[in-house]
């Protein structure tokens, strides 16, 4: 599988089609361990110069898709370039509707706020049926510090035996969970794709077709959600560019 190295990682250089083939893969196999899969903004850029165990999450990730547009603009600007975004709210309703007449894909949905992971379930019955959910859990907050809820959460994912998990916890906390505990989750693949089951529950809307062919589907969420993100995206206006530019100097030094 092709790889590009970009900003300390190496991202897969797979197309959305390419991506949910190799997801069926490894759902249609019989492999032991987990696999991890993630899919990187601009935030995680910046977060995984700051955050260790992110890093080791990363470095150690079996699929690694680009999420974000900039990502995308700036691998074609230092040469390497990524063929397409591939953000896991897209990912994950295309990998269900890769499954047909008899087919069956299993999914649990760990995450979101109490009663959201729910409605997604029922949405996504409605629109797929071939894609059965077979749990959902939302864990309370601190619950990766608590080795008794991670025992609940690995304990409730093996009683229902889900091909997926697909986790929306928000990052860093989702890679470094799903890292930790890989060799305990008795999934195939484990899907780190943020706030996913929000905009499957419709708790969440997606920015219009237009914003996000037009790379700006960051000014939505952040005229949606002001408070908890303006200091954050205004630190990765600010930092991005910078990683961008290192990378620039090392590669053309």
């Amino acid at each position: 599988m092709e790889k590009r190295k970009l900003f300390g990682i190496e991202i897969d250089a797979l197309p959305m089609q390419d991506a949910v083939q190799r997801l069926r893969q490894w759902i249609d196999g019989d492999g032991l361990t987990c696999r991890l899969v993630v899919t990187p903004n601009v935030d995680h850029m910046v977060l995984l110069r700051e955050n260790q165990d992110f890093l080791t999450a990363y470095l150690d990730a079996d699929l690694i898709l680009a999420d974000g547009h900039p990502i995308v603009w700036a691998s074609r600007l230092l040469g390497r370039p990524l063929p397409e975004r591939v953000p896991g709210s897209e990912l994950v309703p295309e990998l269900f509707a890769s499954y047909t007449q008899g087919e069956q894909l299993r999914v649990f949905l760990l995450g979101a706020a109490e009663g959201v992971a729910a409605r997604a379930a029922d949405n996504i019955h409605r629109c797929w049926t071939n894609v059965a959910i077979v749990g959902v859990y939302s864990p309370p907050i601190g619950f990766e510090k608590s080795q008794l809820e991670t025992e609940e959460i690995l304990g409730r994912i093996t009683l229902c035996q889900p091909d997926v998990l697909v986790v929306g916890l928000g990052a860093p906390k989702q890679e470094i969970w799903v890292h930790r505990n890989r060799h305990q989750i008795a999934a195939k693949v484990a899907l780190c794709v943020g706030a996913t089951i929000d905009f499957l529950a419709g708790e969440k809307k997606r920015a219009p077709v237009w914003m996000q062919k037009s790379g700006i589907e960051w000014l939505h969420r952040l005229l949606s959600e002001p408070k908890r993100l303006a200091l954050r995206y205004a630190k990765d206006a600010w930092m991005f560019p910078q990683i961008v530019g290192r990378q620039a100097i090392s590669q053309w030094r």
